[in-house]
């Protein structure tokens, strides 16, 4: 993989060493998210491990196991997790039991930040709202989805999040919770406590004071379902970081379909929003929900929230569409180019219809036995983005490529 490093530390401990502590330095290097560390020294000594950045120690393993990691996600027993900083770490060494010359060999595995696309769910509620799941199940069912994040938003409640902050997991769980008020959801994310209280919410100033305040903690801002048929937004829509436009399954009820024609039209007038989606999941219901693709500098907490905010993802309901890439010159989607032409390569099932819109008109793509391969011209246009249909649902959306 191009986004790791390796160092290597020799060390050769004798006998009158016994029973010290060694620190032996390394250069923690840029935007690292993840450490692997393991050792191995000569047989019939012990040693034992630890590891220290700058002035913190983050943990003692002894000589209970020959490798640990440590990131902001996970990190092996005995150790800290949390955002790694740049620069110096130590590993120690415990040097409990020397005979002669020990030769103590140390391996550190860095892991840098890398631009790639990860998947996961921005909207979904466990037991601690009106969710049928424990937070571990939902965990679970993630990593069967292959998801790399999962944002917990119960209603009105932040309970979720002292739970999944005690979990030590490779997922990226991102706390949130969901203000549901008679005018509207919306989305606060990113942080433990985006607000002392979902209290007052029932009028306009109340809503607007409460998503202030969450704003001020922090928080990550987005309205949920805003025409939805049941629970619309009837505020304005302002002061939010990005818009849900695909909500649960594609239906009459979730007006998603709604939610794209006014996105369309924003667009049109010269207005920038992301927009995402969400499954809002309760319990399993057998219904096709979607998925959002995000393509993030990391894979930690506020890598992903930036590249939602920043329109750099696409959702969709299937894995049989794969997007391979959808771009402007260098400039991918949630980017902005000067090239005059767009690259498509896309596979969808043959009965799709495969659709590029842009600032005065909507192509639709042809495809062959489901290829859709092409470069577009597009030097009239401030913006694109793509949509795959089956029938009247989408099956896939993109955040737009913008010109210059």
């Amino acid at each position: 993989m191009d986004n790791l490093s390796t160092v290597h530390i020799e060390y050769v401990a004798h006998p009158d060493e016994q029973k010290q502590i060694l620190a032996l330095p390394f250069d923690m290097g840029l935007e690292v998210e993840r450490l692997d560390i393991s050792y191995r020294f000569d047989e019939g000594n012990a040693v034992d491990l630890g590891l220290k950045i700058g002035e913190e120690t983050l943990g003692w393993s002894g000589g209970a196991r020959q490798q640990m990691t440590v990131s902001e996600r996970f990190a092996t027993p005995g150790y800290r997790r949390g955002a790694l900083p740049s620069g110096r770490g130590y590993v120690l060494l415990g040097l409990h039991k020397i005979i002669g010359a020990c030769r103590i060999h140390i391996e550190i595995v860095r892991y840098h930040k890398a631009w790639r696309w990860r998947r996961g769910d921005t909207h979904i509620h466990s037991e601690h709202s009106d969710g049928k799941l424990s937070v571990a199940a939902l965990v679970d069912r993630a990593r069967a989805h292959n998801h790399d994040f999962l944002c917990f938003t119960d209603h009105n409640t932040m309970t979720q999040n002292r739970e999944i902050d005690g979990l030590n997991t490779s997922l990226c769980l991102i706390p949130g919770m969901e203000l549901t008020t008679p005018l509207g959801h919306v989305n606060f994310i990113g942080v433990d406590r985006p607000v002392r209280s979902f209290l007052p919410c029932a009028t306009e100033l109340d809503i607007t004071l409460r998503m202030a305040e969450a704003r001020s903690n922090g928080a990550w801002i987005g309205i949920n379902h805003p025409f939805c048929q049941h629970c619309p937004w009837q505020l304005p829509l302002a002061h939010y970081d990005w818009l849900e436009l695909w909500n649960g399954p594609w239906e009459a009820a979730t007006r998603n379909e709604d939610t794209f024609h006014y996105w369309l039209q924003q667009l049109r007038a010269g207005k920038t929003i992301a927009v995402t989606a969400g499954s809002d999941f309760h319990k399993e219901k057998a219904l096709t929900l979607p998925t959002l693709a995000v393509r993030s500098h990391g894979g930690e907490r506020d890598d992903i929230l930036q590249a939602i905010a920043d329109g750099r993802s696409y959702m969709q309901s299937h894995d049989d569409i794969r997007l391979t890439r959808f771009s402007g010159g260098e400039a991918e989607i949630g980017g902005t180019t000067t090239s005059p032409t767009l690259h498509i390569d896309l596979d969808v099932p043959d009965h799709h219809q495969v659709l590029l819109y842009t600032q005065r008109q909507v192509l639709e793509l042809p495809h062959h036995n489901g290829r859709v391969q092409q470069d577009v011209r597009w030097a009239d246009s401030r913006f694109a983005f793509l949509r795959v249909n089956d029938g009247r649902c989408a099956q896939l959306i993109t955040n737009p490529i913008f010109r210059e």
